[in-house]
């Protein structure tokens, strides 16, 4: 049932990407303005971070055929990367090693249940 949602057609997948590319953008603007956050390590925060790149790595996986280790997750790392390192030049961000690990998790868990649980998108 789940896997004609991952073997669209090209301009359907056009759409879907472009609606990640503006996902991501928003989520680097919401990741760089200020927060009303107490500094404390929140546990709703990680699971913020890892429910957005669960998502992210979801819409990426639908809207690319390509190769989801070496092409997808790069991408997704990558960009969890660049808002920690951007945040650590705002004054009312820092950079957070643990929001990474959480954004990797999101990713993680992706696999697992739609690649390896579900198996809607063959590996290749």
């Amino acid at each position: 049932m789940l896997t004609r949602f991952f073997n669209l057609p090209v301009p359907q997948r056009r759409l879907l990407m472009w609606l990640f590319l503006i996902l991501l953008g928003l989520g680097l603007v919401l990741a760089l303005i200020p927060s009303p956050d107490t500094g404390e390590i929140q546990l709703n925060d990680k699971l913020l971070h890892t429910t957005a790149f669960f998502a992210y790595a979801a819409l990426l996986d639908m809207a690319s055929s390509k190769d989801f280790w070496r092409f997808q997750v790069p991408i997704l790392l990558g960009y969890g990367a660049l808002i920690e390192v951007l945040q650590s030049f705002t004054p009312w961000r820092m950079f957070s090693l643990l929001d990474f690990v959480a954004d990797a998790v999101g990713l993680m868990m992706y696999w697992l249940l739609f690649r390896m649980i579900l198996k809607v998108k063959s590996s290749a």
